[in-house]
């Protein structure tokens, strides 16, 4: 309870500093997509680096581990989120709004989306959960 108020508090004072600011909330999301992605690339290049050569059989059982295969799931998210709020950052900064540039984040968007569900179905088919 009391972290909770805390950070509450925290919250608050962030939001009293930055009022409405346009890009606040976009730019905190890309800095938390980062840091995730960036933590489970280390994690992952360490476990596949200390495992040495892997055919495929192994790389299927790798990933088909429980904490690999959430691992994973995640990293994706986290990724392709990352990925798709730059490629945002990208249109926005450089394509004119006469040009079309809400299609274009849109279509971005989904492009993402898209390859976001065909990595979790294949993770999860690998896994055994679908």
């Amino acid at each position: 309870m009391v972290g909770s108020v805390a950070r509450g508090r925290i919250m608050a004072q962030i939001s009293a500093k930055h009022p409405r600011e346009p890009g606040f909330g976009h730019w905190r999301w890309q800095r938390i997509s980062a840091v995730a992605t960036l933590g489970l690339m280390l994690y992952f290049t360490y476990l596949v680096a200390s495992m040495g050569p892997l055919d495929y059989s192994a790389a299927m059982a790798f990933v088909a581990a429980p904490q690999h295969a959430v691992a994973l799931a995640i990293l994706v998210i986290a990724g392709l989120f990352h990925a798709a709020l730059g490629v945002q950052m990208i249109i926005e900064d450089y394509i004119p709004l006469a040009s079309g540039r809400l299609a274009l984040v849109t279509i971005a968007r989904g492009v993402f989306a898209i390859a976001a569900m065909a990595s979790l179905v294949s993770v999860g088919m690998i896994a055994g959960l679908i």
